[in-house]
């Protein structure tokens, strides 16, 4: 009985479904995906400047581009010190520098064998959002950006920022960033 029953089932189950229409899903060829390579390069813009932690004068100080990088790395510090090969990858892919190694920076700070010192202290965080972005005629990209800066002390800033990123297809954005300004609205550079 109970197969006379399960067969019925199955046969108005079959039934039924012969009368649905079933139609792939299918793409619409007529309209191609548009993208709009302005709005990639300002997001990959936004995305680098919102990781960045060196400004201004930091980026003619090496033993300051590199305490300063750490901060975007804190959250691969292990008992005070994060891993070289995370510091020399991140300095490269975003300002381009190359550090064979790192023994002549901190010198009066801990040392730990391939591993960079994370000096205790507060920091300050950057949100960007671009104001305009132009291309110059050596393929570089000028980027202002209004950079509202909270600091590490609890005020909160709003400055203007004028960046520089120069082309790199060794950098995992595709960009490095040359310099990058801040000025407060008394037209003095931000010291970071």
């Amino acid at each position: 009985m109970f197969k006379k029953a399960l067969a019925s089932v199955l046969l108005v189950t079959v039934i039924l479904l012969s009368f649905c229409s079933f139609t792939p899903v299918k793409a619409n060829a007529d309209t191609p995906a548009v993208i709009d390579n302005d709005k990639v390069l300002e997001s990959r813009f936004l995305n680098m400047l919102n990781h960045s932690f060196v400004y201004n004068d930091a980026f003619y100080n090496d033993e300051a581009l590199l305490n300063n990088s750490v901060l975007a790395l804190l959250e691969y510090n292990v008992d005070g010190f994060v891993d070289e090969a995370y510091l020399k990858d991140y300095v490269f892919n975003m300002y381009g520098k190359i550090y064979d190694t790192f023994d002549e920076y901190n010198k009066d700070l801990p040392k730990a064998d391939g591993k960079f010192f994370v000096i205790a202290r507060g920091y300050d965080i950057y949100n960007h959002s671009i104001l305009n972005v132009t291309e110059n005629e050596d393929g570089s990209f000028t980027v202002k950006t209004e950079v509202v800066i909270d600091y590490h002390f609890g005020e909160t800033e709003t400055a203007v920022c004028e960046t520089l990123f120069i082309k790199n297809e060794l950098s995992q954005f595709g960009f490095n960033i040359l310099y990058s300004d801040i000025l407060t609205a008394t037209n003095e550079a931000v010291a970071c």
